[in-house]
């Protein structure tokens, strides 16, 4: 996947974007055709949406991670399904630690910390393994524009960095489809940190909104005023420099790949150069991570951040409400 193009997130309009519009219009109408021709398939258990109308960068991923965690401790038996992007396995699978983000991807790879979690094309049969082994709901990390999965409630994240950018549809903006057709499918939106007014009032008032905000923990605030030299290879890598800021670290150099980027030996001795020219430390996020050859791993940091949210407890009694009622059928 290649990276956000800038112009996406520009507040006016750009030559780029609007060429790009007659495109929009024709993947629109192709979204169209397929949620017509497309029929939703059931099953028995729970299913718990999280995902996003911007392509990529919103936070759905570290969301789903604090979901999966909140229903283990609420004494549920969640299992994590995902496409699982970027991994060459196709099959439904159920990600171990042998495997690799080259297999599965990476995000499965975060998620399978937390919770089991199933990755494969056909998410619908990830469904049904999850269910034969034991869990009692399921967290879909993405899959919300996918008419084909049933959703029994669908959580929209939005970050505050990136709001709607250009609020125009792909490839002449960043969103997966219109912001109202994605709204109206929405059953509860969490904000990740300060939204602008023009976010806001784009959501209808009928919506719960829960705020939320992403902190770095204790153990990485050691970076401040540390020299760094930071790489992500992420859909939105402004937002992880930016929480390099949040730790005052010292930025010297950026450097971001492609999102999913899988790293190579070559690519770690070129940020090992850098960073000893620069008289700095390589930095990079935790999904960054698990992509980077492990005899190199230990020449990088990583920022550990988490999602807080402002009322986890009105989350909890929403998402137990809707799991017990769906048990009860």
């Amino acid at each position: 996947m290649l990276k956000a193009p800038k112009f996406w997130y520009f507040k006016k309009d750009s030559l780029l974007s609007n060429s790009l519009y007659p495109f929009s219009l024709i993947f629109r109408f192709g979204t169209k055709i397929r949620n017509l021709v497309s029929r939703e398939r059931k099953t028995n258990l729970p299913i718990i949406c999280v995902g996003n109308i911007v392509v990529g960068g919103a936070g759905k991923t570290p969301v789903a991670l604090k979901i999966g965690n909140m229903l283990t401790k609420a004494g549920y038996k969640p299992h994590f399904v995902s496409k699982g992007y970027g991994g060459l396995e196709k099959n439904n699978t159920l990600v171990n630690d042998w495997h690799s983000p080259k297999s599965v991807g990476d995000e499965p790879l975060l998620l399978s910390e937390i919770a089991p979690t199933w990755i494969g094309l056909d998410r619908n049969k990830s469904f049904q393994l999850a269910s034969k082994n034991g869990a009692d709901c399921i967290v879909m990390d993405d899959g919300f524009q996918n008419p084909t999965l049933q959703k029994d409630f669908s959580i929209i994240v939005i970050n505050g960095e990136q709001g709607f950018g250009n609020k125009r549809v792909m490839p002449s903006g960043p969103l997966r489809e219109s912001i109202n057709r994605g709204l109206s499918r929405t059953n509860l939106v969490i904000t990740i940190g300060e939204i602008s007014d023009s976010v806001k009032e784009k959501i209808p008032k009928h919506i719960p909104l829960i705020a939320a905000n992403f902190k770095i923990k204790e153990d990485d605030m050691m970076l401040k005023g540390q020299s760094v030299t930071a790489f992500a290879g992420i859909a939105y890598p402004e937002k992880f420099y930016n929480s390099l800021k949040l730790v005052k670290a010292n930025i010297v150099d950026t450097i971001s790949y492609s999102d999913h980027h899988i790293y190579s030996e070559d690519d770690l001795l070129y940020l090992a150069e850098i960073a000893n020219k620069n008289k700095s430390i390589l930095v990079t996020t935790k999904k960054d991570m698990v992509r980077i050859p492990k005899n190199f791993r230990s020449l990088v940091k990583t920022i550990d951040g988490f999602i807080e949210l402002d009322d986890e407890k009105l989350l909890l009694e929403i998402l137990s409400n809707i799991i017990e009622n769906k048990i009860n059928q």
